[in-house]
């Protein structure tokens, strides 16, 4: 085998040697910014593995040429001029690593994954003015020592919303591995980068596609804390208007019913010794014209079903349809339809009047579309914000005490879970950006 024919066999040796040789050296690749990948390409070709294949093309083309050549002359079977490029075109498209699965197809898998490598140690170094300028604020005034490299190496993580995947990559006590130049305790970052760089180019750190995932979860999160704290003081706004209807709503219907149990006719419907069904009076029944009725109208007004056009207080087909959808939607269940000590009763209590008023005055949505959710478990409840309780929670994840608002839907369900003598935690499922409670999950059989 001659000396070239040797050379070409040794280049066709789809390794680490030959991803080597094709990538490009000096400091280029690691000048710019972290979002310069133009000088790149040469990864871009081997992550889209043109260059082995590429190579192959070439080398079998070089194979047919001398081929054609031994049989005295380059034609391409004796119908037209032999065309290199035409063959070298029509070997890539038939070798195309998307297309063709074969042996070869592990190897472009290695240098693809290779390139990833490379690529996320060029992006880690071309980092350098950031990482720079974090030492600086670490520093704030006062030099660093080789105790301030893992918190130095911890704020680069928490900056690049890591979760660690890049401190742990780094020794967990720089002691004998960073070192200034005279020896003295005081490091620089120049110190701390001819050490890293080295370390960088032979490790497998952080790749660029997982650094910018983390980077973009980073910004997005921003982006909603940013959306909810303009959206909270709208939220209070609707929170305070709320309260101001319900409290209205509560008056109201706490007036009326004084004004009720002290009607002779109510009281005498409430000894069950009346009771009105239909619109024609009854023998032995109460009057349909009176006080007592202006007050069941009102009062049915007051949950939210007018009658139309106002009887005044005369019990009349306008009134009747107020009192029957009252009674589909709240009335006691499985009794018959009329007004009389069951039904009434159940329109005068307070008790259901505030669970319609939580139902059809619901507390306002607190949703900006985040994504940040994680469980707690509540500890406690706290005094909120007059609509919503506060609960006192401690993350699952991490045991970090958090405040969080009980939406109040959820208040009464909360309350006696925590007095349940069994013990059983409280947990929910909770939006960390708004930082409200969003579900609690259901006590285990």
């Amino acid at each position: 085998m001659s000396r070239s024919k040797g050379e070409a066999f040794k280049n066709l040796k789809l390794d680490q040697a030959f991803f080597d040789k094709m990538m490009r050296k000096g400091a280029a690749i690691t000048e710019g910014t972290a979002e310069d990948g133009a000088q790149d390409c040469d990864l871009y070709l081997m992550e889209k593995s043109v260059l082995p294949v590429l190579l192959q093309g070439l080398d079998a083309l070089s194979r047919h040429v001398d081929k054609l050549g031994s049989g005295g002359g380059l034609i391409g079977g004796g119908r037209a001029p032999f065309n290199p490029l035409t063959w070298l075109a029509q070997y890539l498209l038939r070798n195309h690593p998307n297309k063709v699965r074969d042996h070869r197809t592990p190897l472009y898998l290695q240098l693809g994954d290779m390139a990833g490598v490379e690529r996320g140690r060029r992006g880690l170094l071309r980092r350098r003015p950031e990482m720079a300028d974090e030492w600086v604020a670490l520093e704030a005034g006062s030099s660093l020592s080789v105790e301030d490299i893992p918190a130095y190496v911890q704020r680069l993580d928490d900056t690049w919303n890591l979760d660690g995947n890049f401190r742990q990559k780094l020794p967990a006590d720089f002691h004998g591995v960073v070192r200034s130049p005279d020896g003295g305790p005081q490091i620089t970052f120049s110190d701390f980068w001819d050490w890293f760089e080295p370390f960088v180019r032979q490790s497998d750190l952080v790749r660029t596609a997982a650094l910018d995932a983390a980077l973009a979860k980073k910004a997005r999160a921003e982006e909603l804390a940013r959306r909810a704290a303009e959206e909270r003081p709208r939220h209070q706004e609707k929170v305070q208007a709320l309260l101001a209807v319900r409290r209205r709503l509560t008056e109201e219907f706490e007036s009326i019913s004084a004004d009720m149990y002290t009607n002779e006719i109510v009281g005498q419907i409430l000894n069950s010794s009346f009771s009105i069904q239909g619109v024609q009076e009854q023998e032995g029944g109460p009057p349909l014209r009176g006080d007592h009725i202006e007050l069941v109208v009102a009062m049915l007004n007051v949950w939210g079903f007018e009658a139309s056009p106002p009887p005044g207080d005369v019990w009349n087909g306008a009134a009747l349809a107020a009192w029957q959808q009252w009674m589909e939607a709240y009335g006691p269940k499985g009794v018959a339809p009329r007004m009389d000590a069951t039904t009434l009763r159940q329109l005068m209590d307070r008790d259901q009047f505030q669970a319609f008023l939580l139902n059809a005055h619901p507390a306002p949505a607190f949703d900006i579309g985040t994504q940040a959710h994680g469980s707690v478990e509540i500890r406690g409840l706290l005094d909120g914000d007059g609509l919503n309780g506060l609960a006192d929670a401690v993350d699952e994840d991490t045991g970090q005490a958090r405040q969080l608002v009980l939406p109040e839907p959820f208040v009464g369900l909360v309350r006696q879970r925590l007095a349940d003598p069994s013990g059983e935690p409280v947990l929910c499922h909770a939006d960390f950006v708004t930082q409200r409670i969003t579900d609690v999950l259901p006590q285990a059989a």
